[in-house]
């Protein structure tokens, strides 16, 4: 079988969670005797506007999140995503919750169809060595949270925590203490370092789908601190602790004017797994191996 990507999987590292994800499904297409050949394929993976094959027997449309923010002309950037999605052969759904906000909001019918979460290699990860630090890692914009991760943080001071907290990428909040440490961006070898010593990964985003840095934080084995709402819930399935959130009502949002969090909730959360640790189970789903399975299974499927 030949499988093409919209994307260059050549790379050794990539800047979007996306391409990341791109690049270690190819790598392990390869181990299962699938070539990887972008311009003659059977199957053509593609994302939301970008291009197809015209050789490819079957276009498959892997799709994340759809558009929902009044801020953005979401009508017209979810025309483009309906145009992919007629132009292609089949879907893979990052998780049901994304599958349902298609369905719902974009009355999305289409099949076949699948749902497979994103995934990582248990294999690139360091084994857990934690130190005295909570971690939050992130593209971070204003529905990520970051403020009340931070706000949070120091609630839990306040009511006794004694651990640091590390924030990676560009914070879109930033607050001078002694205790918060912001690193800015950080490569694939310092991440993978940083996560293997936190006590738990902080994902308190409203309406994310499935975010690669939370995949990461469960296959390392790092509990996270996540809010049940978007796709985080059926995510985490029991690798940490859930803030209950907001949930969407599939309407169009103002999704950069996020609700109000629990923030004495995420606290004790903090002081909870600093305390006691976190109860984590094998996560096989999660493998890339397994992920990647699912993957050719579907193709053979619909070939």
């Amino acid at each position: 079988m030949r499988v093409g990507f919209c994307l260059d999987t050549n790379k050794e590292d990539a800047d979007s969670g996306k391409h990341k994800f791109f690049i270690r499904l190819a790598r392990e297409f390869e181990k299962n005797g699938i070539t990887i050949d972008n311009k003659n394929n059977d199957v053509f993976i593609s994302m939301a506007g970008m291009k197809t094959s015209d050789t490819a027997k079957v276009n498959i449309l892997r799709l994340d999140g759809l558009i929902l923010n009044t801020r953005w002309d979401y009508k017209g950037k979810n025309k483009k995503i309906m145009k992919s999605v007629r132009r292609s052969d089949a879907l893979i759904y990052q998780g049901d919750f994304c599958h349902q906000a298609y369905a719902r909001f974009l009355g999305v019918k289409k099949e076949p169809f699948v749902i497979i979460p994103n995934g990582a290699p248990p294999e690139e990860f360091l084994p857990r060595s934690p130190e005295n630090y909570f971690i939050a890692n992130c593209k971070w914009r204003p529905h990520k949270r970051l403020k009340d991760i931070v706000k949070s943080f120091e609630k839990a001071l306040k009511l006794g925590l004694d651990a640091d907290l590390i924030i990676t990428g560009k914070p879109d909040y930033e607050v001078k203490h002694p205790r918060i440490k912001y690193l800015g961006w950080q490569g694939r070898d310092s991440l993978v370092s940083l996560m293997s010593r936190a006590i738990a990964s902080l994902h308190l985003s409203w309406l994310d789908w499935c975010p690669n840095s939370m995949v990461e934080a469960i296959v390392s084995n790092c509990p996270v601190i996540y809010s049940k709402s978007g796709g985080h819930t059926e995510l985490a399935n029991g690798s940490g602790i859930g803030i209950e959130d907001t949930q969407w009502d599939f309407n169009p949002c103002d999704l950069y004017a996020p609700p109000e969090i629990d923030r004495a909730k995420v606290a004790e959360a903090m002081i909870k797994i600093k305390k006691d640790g976190a109860v984590l189970r094998d996560r096989y789903d999660l493998d890339i191996k397994n992920v990647s399975k699912r993957y050719i299974d579907f193709f053979k499927k619909i070939l």
